[in-house]
């Protein structure tokens, strides 16, 4: 079943209209406007963090919640294949005059509302707090694990496994340094430096986790990517996900951060850390996991050419965000953060063709 008959039979609405709007999906339905969130069938198992939290938010009036709809048989959410999906209430929307400016102080509103939240420590499996490095490493290691697979494999190497070879010398070098930049950055020191100031962020903070109704009352969906961690990565993750969309903007970059600075401004040793998350190449090793948990008769079908194009987007959209940040912020706000020289490249030069020596011999 398709996912749109699938939510049509567990909402008992007919969807007209289906389009995306960053982490969110609006459904045009002939019940009215929705907006569907997803994530990981494995989350599940937060619903106590979430419902402590969303109590929580409501009593400090700082930012509202979306209005959660039940399925037909009243759950709060449903799964279709392996993953979780929820949905709100639609509402009459607003635009502020300058969205990014709203979207920064929105998150800052949310972020300083999660600040006094108590009980945190009993839910410690769903925490990242502190642990960047050893995740980081962790995932680095699978990458490494899967290298170490292909070179043994006795037989033909599918397009996609070569692509994989060909561009392991660079993503792998793109999360070391990731991760020592952090240990150089005292990561650990800024953790306790920032616990004051939030201790709830999202998986990967994106557009369509906050709006505004006609009103310009701020509203905010997507609470089961909920995560116990410091606001450095909500920042860092919206810094990604807009040079993605629309490539590094340096006037976006200012206003988002602007607009949070000016409920709760960032601390001078934040900023590197947000760079070192912006190094961090995640969104391409999840790819990979992605990748590498396909039955093989379904590895075999993936189209080569497309996840070259979209592995290579991110790297080279990343690389400019990577060159510009720095600059931005020292300029912005006078704090000197140390760059990663090698990763610039020349103008007709790929990411994607820094071909592993050792792969080629």
């Amino acid at each position: 079943m398709e996912e749109k008959e699938f939510l049509q039979e567990e909402y008992g609405f007919v969807i007209k209209g289906w389009r995306e709007a960053g982490a969110q999906k609006v459904l045009e339905t002939d019940q009215g406007l929705f907006y569907l969130y997803t994530a990981p069938a494995g989350y599940k198992y937060k619903g106590k963090l979430v419902e402590r939290v969303r109590k929580h938010l409501l009593q400090q009036q700082e930012i509202g919640m979306l209005k959660l709809v039940k399925t037909r048989e009243g759950h709060a959410h449903t799964f279709y294949e392996d993953t979780m999906c929820y949905l709100y209430r639609g509402v009459r929307e607003g635009k502020p005059e300058d969205p990014v400016y709203a979207c920064g102080q929105s998150l800052a509103r949310f972020h300083k509302a999660t600040a006094s939240f108590t009980g945190d420590k009993l839910f410690l499996p769903y925490s990242s707090l502190g642990s960047w490095p050893s995740m980081w490493r962790r995932k680095l290691r699978r990458y490494n694990e899967y290298r170490d697979e292909l070179d043994e494999v006795s037989g033909e190497l599918t397009p996609m496994d070569e692509l994989l070879l060909t561009s392991y010398t660079y993503v792998h070098q793109l999360g070391e340094t990731a991760v020592q930049y952090l240990h150089a950055t005292g990561y650990d020191r800024v953790v306790k430096e920032t616990a004051s100031f939030g201790k709830v962020a999202y998986q990967n903070f994106e557009q369509g986790y906050m709006l505004w109704n006609e009103q310009e009352v701020r509203l905010m969906g997507g609470e089961w990517n909920w995560v116990l961690d410091m606001r450095a990565r909500d920042i860092g993750q919206w810094l990604k996900a807009e040079s993605r969309r629309n490539g590094w903007k340096d006037e976006t970059a200012i206003r988002f951060i602007e607009g949070y600075n000016s409920v709760s401004a960032l601390l001078e040793s934040e900023y590197p850390i947000i760079y070192g998350l912006m190094l961090y190449p995640g969104r391409f090793l999840k790819l990979v996991e992605t990748y590498q948990e396909l039955p093989d008769e379904e590895r075999e079908a993936v189209d080569a050419k497309i996840w070259h194009t979209h592995l290579e987007d991110e790297l080279v959209h990343m690389e400019e965000a990577l060159r510009r940040y720095p600059q931005v912020i020292e300029q912005q706000y006078g704090t000197s953060i140390p760059q990663i020289d090698w990763l610039w490249r020349r103008e007709d030069e790929k990411a994607l063709d820094r071909r592993d020596e050792k792969s080629s011999e």
